[in-house]
């Protein structure tokens, strides 16, 4: 596939944070949107620090990211070229100075010489036999689970991440117990945050920190509630990471 012309109708031009980015995204892809902001905004660096997002994508998580903390050393790495490609074009028009690496995290050895503050990501969520495949290779790399990702993504960040740094990623509920087996051999101090959204009570995802290293106990936090009680309006607090680019403290 040809690089893609955001002229083109496969491109699609949108704002975040209240118009503080303007990103590109694949029209048919993976979109970012909701849970690429919540993620941004759980991640709990200081400036200065150094992060890296697996699986950056056109930039969305690791922009949002930088723009709310200052003088990051960021890096990001994403093995599809269509979405990397993206990235470093968003990079260049919102001014955004991050490393961006196509590659393959376990397989790209140059990140094997580094150690990071702070490492996050918003991994495929749907298990291979449950998808309804469509042939649009965007959309499925990006939604897929195919077996052992989220295991090696997990292990990998428990590697490149240096003692007493963060872990961070946002998932379906369902996979709580595999994400917690993994983190628990060499993190502690975790934290589980569930988001509910208006219509039903059931969390529909759960952002999860860890701090490597740390022997502090897995503690369940009250959940987040993304729209106001029987209307569809965003809570003030949603309303100021969306808007306004603010963290989400816990």
């Amino acid at each position: 596939m040809h690089l893609m012309d955001h002229k083109s109708q496969n491109i699609t031009d949108d704002s975040f944070l209240g118009g503080k980015l303007s990103l590109f995204q694949p029209k048919n892809g993976f979109r970012a949107g909701l849970d690429s902001v919540l993620l941004a905004a759980s991640v709990n660096a200081k400036s200065g620090e150094k992060v890296l997002e697996v699986g950056s994508g056109v930039g969305t998580v690791l922009f949002c990211l930088m723009n709310r903390i200052s003088c990051l050393q960021a890096t990001g790495i994403e093995i599809m070229k269509e979405y990397h490609s993206l990235s470093l074009k968003n990079a260049k028009r919102n001014k955004i100075n991050a490393n961006l690496i196509l590659g393959d995290f376990s397989t790209y050895t140059k990140l094997n010489e580094e150690i990071f503050d702070q490492i996050f990501f918003n991994p495929p969520y749907y298990p291979v036999g449950n998808y309804k495949t469509s042939g649009n290779k965007l959309l499925e790399i990006a939604n897929i689970e195919y077996p052992e990702i989220l295991k090696k993504m997990l292990n990998f960040a428990l590697k490149r991440c240096k003692p007493y740094g963060y872990i961070t990623l946002i998932h379906r509920p369902a996979r709580i117990s595999d994400i917690l087996s993994i983190l628990k051999n060499g993190a502690g101090n975790i934290k589980i945050l569930p988001i509910v959204s208006s219509n039903s009570k059931v969390a529909s995802r759960i952002i999860i920190r860890a701090r490597k290293s740390a022997k502090g106990e897995t503690k369940l936090l009250n959940p987040i509630f993304l729209y106001k009680e029987s209307k569809k309006q965003y809570t003030s607090e949603i309303q100021k990471i969306l808007r306004n680019g603010h963290g989400l403290n816990f």
